[in-house]
């Protein structure tokens, strides 16, 4: 397992790279959270705000929380660097431990099951081990829509972790 406090790794899928995110990337995260209808796909269970942003000022705040949770060895919250655009367009988190929280937020021009489905890859072949995650976790009850393609990843139903809330698990 690789101390991911120590240096935050870079991830590559077909189409993005995953890298910490940096302040620089708010202007262009900007049509991902201020966009009210798309930010109620992103999970924001138990967290301090709902990311709805309509400011740069207001992303760049965020991520200053990120990092500053980072440091902190919280969890990462990666910047997902679009490669055909060079620019990140969305973010992803995740956390280790018995069990790992997969947050995947990105803008609707993104939105699509190829790209949801190459991120959530990436985290089962490389986030479960090197986060140490005993059982990966995502919220589907804000996207219904991406049930079946997280089955088809083989994610079943979690019956024991916040199933009020609606979560699919992943364990291997």
């Amino acid at each position: 397992m690789k101390n991911v406090y120590e240096q935050c790794p870079v991830y590559e899928t077909e189409s993005f790279f995953l890298r910490l995110i940096e302040p620089e990337d708010a202007e262009t995260l900007l049509p991902c959270y201020s966009d009210k209808e798309n930010v109620k796909r992103f999970n924001s269970d138990f967290c301090t705000s709902d990311f709805y942003c309509t400011t740069t000022e207001e992303i760049t705040q965020c991520i200053r929380f990120w990092l500053d949770e980072y440091k902190m060895k919280y969890y990462v919250r990666f910047a997902l660097v679009l490669k055909a655009e060079n620019r990140a367009v969305g973010t992803a988190e995740i956390f280790g431990g018995d069990f790992g929280i997969l947050r995947i937020d990105l803008p609707r021009s993104c939105d699509t099951e190829n790209y949801f489905a190459e991120i959530v890859r990436l985290a089962i072949d490389a986030f479960i081990d090197d986060f140490g995650i005993g059982s990966l976790k995502i919220k589907t009850s804000n996207i219904p829509d991406r049930i079946s393609c997280l089955e088809a990843l083989g994610f079943i139903p979690s019956k024991t972790f916040r199933s009020e809330l609606g979560y699919h698990e992943y364990s291997h």
